[in-house]
């Protein structure tokens, strides 16, 4: 027997729609993959509704034919500046002190640390359960059947702004496909890249996208931090456009081709060849590309940077920073970040998940292929029993943040 779960990235540059397949003696195998420009969306936010909706169909009909099936729904992406996070927490009495802490009590905690002030047009998308604290006792993840009377939780609540999402749903919808669950960006990045040990002792991932770039940091296992900026890879391609008289296509693939950010590329004497409006060819040295780029660069790490100062984690990412999408693979970007943080920087490539060919093992379906994750542990969640060898990384994972995470479902 084997289930479909479909994930599709909606990111500023690209539509990325990933088929999955739950089976129940492989595990999770990835069966197809489709990826068109993405138009109609700037900075993570719908611009051209009838665009957006055009690319998604594009990017379905591309998975279907590759993998054989039919994609119904999706678990979907959503990023921009408009997503906010805040740390909020509720103490409850417990009912019945001599029973023990029961599900009803942490479930009343929950509603009660959802109880913020949300301004007009944003809605609640996500809560993260940090810990929950039992008579002064910290760093509890579930408990539930534990002695107490008073019982706190600490929570991560994400916001966003609900016309954004209304599109998000609209394009969706109308391409043919209903939504499973809308997951912010860098949470299912992370499903996809990081290791549970990485996410214990403390990390952060970045993810770099076209229009926007996305911050998470996980402590104890679970979500503790999150910032989105609205500068990507785009401005790349936008400052080499003005910067060498190219349009931003060719900016483009001057940066995938000849880009990078480390001393040796600054410091490179070559000369290439470029062409112009009009088929006029004119030469410049190499370096003024890496010289473009590299200004951008430091301004993405810089607002990492005062982001993890004003939370305190600096000095709290033993794992390090992992760097995600599609401009991780800029040449000399882990070396740059080691330098600006402080701390170890790896690439963050898709891992733990079978059926990839070499071309889909790039952080570029990082997203994707965690919104397929997230779906499988959905589906392990619902049918824990007969499910082998195959799936067993799949389920410890649910198992270890079904009590952390509480998934809004818009509808």
């Amino acid at each position: 027997m084997r289930d479909t779960i479909v994930g599709i990235d909606i990111g500023t540059t690209k539509i990325c729609t990933v088929v999955g397949n739950v089976d129940r003696d492989e595990g999770l195998m990835i069966t197809g993959i489709g990826r068109v420009p993405s138009r109609g969306l700037r900075k993570g936010k719908v611009c051209d509704l009838e665009r957006t909706i055009s690319s998604i169909r594009e990017s379905k009909m591309q998975a279907e034919a590759i993998s054989n099936s039919e994609i119904l729904s999706a678990y979907v992406s959503v990023t921009g500046a408009h997503i906010h996070a805040e740390h909020s927490n509720a103490i409850v009495a417990v009912t019945d002190p001599q029973r023990g802490i029961t599900l009803e009590d942490a479930e009343n905690a929950l509603e009660q640390a959802q109880h913020i002030d949300i301004p007009n047009g944003r809605r609640l998308i996500d809560v993260q359960v940090r810990e929950y604290i039992v008579d002064g006792q910290v760093g509890i993840s579930d408990p539930v059947g534990m002695t107490g009377m008073r019982l706190e939780v600490n929570v991560l609540l994400v916001t966003a702004d609900i016309s954004h999402l209304e599109n998000i749903y609209r394009a969706v919808n109308h391409a043919g496909i209903d939504v499973d669950n809308l997951i912010v960006e860098p949470v299912a990045s992370a499903e996809a890249v990081l290791s549970q040990e990485e996410r214990e002792s403390g990390v952060a991932i970045v993810d770099i996208g076209g229009g926007t770039t996305d911050l998470a940091v996980y402590r104890d296992g679970v979500l503790d931090h999150l910032d989105i900026f609205p500068v990507g890879g785009d401005h790349f391609d936008s400052d080499l456009s003005y910067g060498i008289g190219v349009t931003t296509r060719q900016a483009e693939h001057l940066k995938i081709k000849l880009g990078g950010i480390g001393r040796e590329y600054v410091a490179s004497e070559d000369i290439i060849e470029i062409t112009k409006s009009g088929d006029r060819k004119e030469t410049i040295p190499l370096k003024i590309i890496p010289e473009i780029i590299y200004p951008r660069m430091e301004e993405i790490f810089s607002l990492i940077h005062d982001s993890l100062q004003r939370g305190g984690y600096l000095k709290k990412l033993p794992s390090g920073l992992v760097i995600t999408g599609g401009t991780s693979l800029l040449p000399g970007i882990t070396e740059m970040a080691s330098e600006v943080f402080g701390v170890q920087a790896r690439i963050g490539y898709p891992r733990d998940i079978g059926g990839l060919s070499e071309e889909s093992r790039s952080p570029i379906y990082s997203t994707s292929i965690g919104l397929v994750k997230i779906g499988a542990m959905d589906l392990a969640e619902k049918t824990p029993s007969g499910i082998p060898s195959g799936m067993n990384k799949i389920l410890e994972r649910a198992d270890s943040i079904w009590k952390k995470t509480l998934k809004i479902i818009l509808r």
